[in-house]
């Protein structure tokens, strides 16, 4: 993958690059857009069959509805992302509240990738990021696609600042 800008929220120092970035798969949202699109188009059934003019604009409320679900479940998706950069994995969350974990790769104490039979089935799946010493926190990257890959390039992360000798730890 190619190197790419960081976001505004990334701070890179010099020398440093974007390994990864992405969000949580999209799939996720798949049954609430199932949801919203049965609320759009029972919203337009109803509107068809109620013939009575002041009860019709009733059963239009679902369109609306509908679209809501929709649009709420994409933009809580996209508003996650995370970032791996040769030095930090960074964690946002939030659109107008914004949350942002970052961890350096020196304090990476460990790494799992987990992922269950239907993540498996649609390639997506959890990284969670330990790190060293028990008062730091640890990021968990939930619902990422293609997790083993995102892991195998945070692991050639870790053995590059090992070998850098910027890690510390084990």
């Amino acid at each position: 993958m190619a190197e790419r800008d960081a976001p505004e929220w990334v701070t890179l120092t010099e020398g440093e690059s974007v390994l990864w970035d992405g969000h949580p798969s999209l799939r996720l949202i798949a049954p609430a857009v199932l949801a919203g699109l049965v609320l759009v188009l029972g919203g337009v059934a109803l509107a068809v069959v109620v013939t009575d003019p002041t009860l019709r604009w009733l059963s239009l409320v679902g369109v609306p509805l509908g679209i809501a679900v929709i649009a709420w479940s994409y933009i809580s998706v996209v508003s996650t992302r995370y970032v791996l950069t040769s030095e930090e994995v960074y964690q946002k969350t939030g659109l107008l509240n914004r949350n942002v974990a970052q961890i350096r790769l020196d304090r990476v104490q460990n790494t799992t990738c987990s992922q269950s039979m239907t993540e498996r089935l649609l390639s997506y799946g959890d990284i969670t990021i330990y790190t060293a010493g028990s008062d730091t926190m640890d990021i968990t990257l939930t619902d990422v696609p293609n997790p083993q890959q995102v892991n195998r390039r945070l692991t050639e992360a870790l053995d590059a600042a090992s070998t850098s000798g910027t890690r510390v730890g084990p």
